[in-house]
């Protein structure tokens, strides 16, 4: 019999084709993950509408079979739930062999809830911002939260009411497992009787400004569809209405011999939307330490505000130096975003998270005063930042009646925004440097953080 010689590279390819398919010597093949018939779920803890809710969230159904990763995120989900503290599962045998009782324990939160947050600051160099500092000031502390109070309604909804002392009184609904289907809606209102600042990104004013509501109302909606795994499909909408408002410029250095400008104006309204596909993993909202969170998406904003005035103002004193009326300001953008956070365990205790955003869009700016001068233009805008966090828990504790958790978190983060073409302070870059302590119970949370904030602008 006649054989055909064969080239070196020939002997090559039919080796690795031969590896690739046959198990090493020695060598166990890959197994399969074990597979849990679950043929009945049940949630000790909560109250019927808050088990409900559970039940829904998990997206496990009786009568399936599932990984213990499978189970173990879908746990994570109902950590992720904003009235849940802990959560642990267990595996009980069944009626037959072979099939398993999935227990799940919820410890939930109180009825009562609360938020506090003492925030102190440092700047490179002075800023405004009404509700944060005082004109020129390179430090500031400012205390915010809110308390409020939560409800089970009917199958599986909740009704929350809360002051806020940002947005002021506020109510909301939301109704979770629409349609038998996981499906979360929700909708909420607030209302503020005087000052609540919003900065608007470049592309919505090129200026890098505050503007500052008088009273104000605001309206959200949210839904979110999950599909397979920790994957969902995300809505949310809302829109602040202000009667009249104040812009001023963050960055302004004191004492320059023109003054900083400002403007009043009426009728303001800021509208955001936005849809994005989301991937979680994440173990816990609050005080995380392990898993992936990615989202990606479209969100779009529109800013309007008529009938402005622009001031020009001694930084020192404080008295106008000239007025003029300038014209209405009407601008928009829509952007491209990408967001990704990754939570290691280090340490039974300490947890290193990185994050990271980069978006791109197109925005048109319509009727700005710019130092004098009328703008209609189109504009490119790009956006990023990278952040490192470390956090690590002092105390951990979960007996039954005294959950708490004690967390020293710090973390740095740089990030740039630029329009094209560039209008000053385009590009802007900043960099934040943090450190504080977060302590959470069963009533809510307490922060007190200290923060270090360096921007600079143009081509500096």
């Amino acid at each position: 019999m006649k054989l055909f010689p064969l080239s070196p590279r020939a002997i090559a390819i039919l080796f690795l084709l031969l590896a690739g398919g046959m198990p090493a010597w020695g060598e166990e093949p890959a197994q399969e993950p074990a597979r849990f018939l679950i043929e009945k779920i049940t949630v000790e803890g909560p109250k019927q509408a808050a088990a409900n809710i559970v039940r829904a969230e998990i997206l496990l159904r009786p009568g399936g079979l599932y990984t213990e990763d499978q189970l173990r995120q879908a746990v994570y989900r109902v950590h992720r739930l904003p009235f849940v503290l802990d959560a642990t599962f267990s595996l009980r045998k069944g009626s037959r062999r072979g099939a398993y009782e999935l227990l799940i324990e919820v410890e939930p939160a109180r009825w009562f809830f609360y938020d506090a947050w003492v925030r102190a600051f440092a700047f490179e160099q002075p800023v405004v911002l009404r509700d944060e500092t005082f004109r020129g000031d390179r430090s500031s502390v400012a205390l915010v939260g809110l308390a409020g109070a939560r409800l089970f309604v009917g199958r599986s909804g909740v009704v929350f009411a809360a002051v806020d002392s940002q947005e002021g009184g506020q109510v909301g609904f939301t109704q979770y497992d629409l349609f038998h289907r996981g499906i979360l809606a929700s909708a909420g209102i607030s209302r503020d009787a005087c000052c609540v600042t919003e900065v608007l990104p470049l592309g919505l004013d090129p200026t890098f400004s505050s503007w500052s509501f008088g009273p104000t109302i605001r309206f959200s909606l949210g839904l979110s569809i999950p599909l397979s795994g920790p994957q969902s499909i995300q809505f949310a909408a809302s829109e602040r209405q202000g009667d009249h408002g104040t812009q001023e410029e963050v960055l302004v250095p004191p004492g320059v011999p023109e003054g900083f400008r400002s403007m009043t104006g009426e009728n303001l309204s800021y509208r955001r939307a936005e849809a994005k596909w989301v991937w979680d993993t994440s173990d816990d909202p609050v005080v995380p330490t392990r898993g992936l969170s990615v989202s990606a998406g479209l969100e779009a904003s529109r800013f309007a505000a008529r009938d402005l005035v622009l001031y020009v103002v001694d930084p020192l004193t404080l008295e106008t130096l000239a007025s003029s009326t300038a014209s209405s300001l009407r601008s928009e953008q829509v952007v491209g975003a990408l967001s990704v956070i990754q939570h290691w365990p280090v340490t039974p205790r300490q947890t290193v998270s990185v994050q990271c955003r980069i978006s791109a869009g197109r925005s048109r700016v319509e009727t700005l005063d710019l130092k004098g001068d009328v703008a209609n233009s189109h504009a490119d805008t790009y956006g990023g930042s990278v952040g490192v966090d470390h956090a690590v828990t002092l105390r951990r504790s979960r007996k039954a009646g005294d959950l708490n958790d004690v967390r020293l978190e710090s973390g740095v983060e740089v990030g740039a925004e630029t329009v094209s073409p560039h209008i000053p302070p385009s590009p802007l870059r900043r960099i934040a440097v943090h450190t504080g302590l977060v302590f959470r119970n069963a009533w809510g949370r307490a922060r007190v953080s200290l923060s270090y904030v360096n921007f600079r602008k143009g081509d500096r």
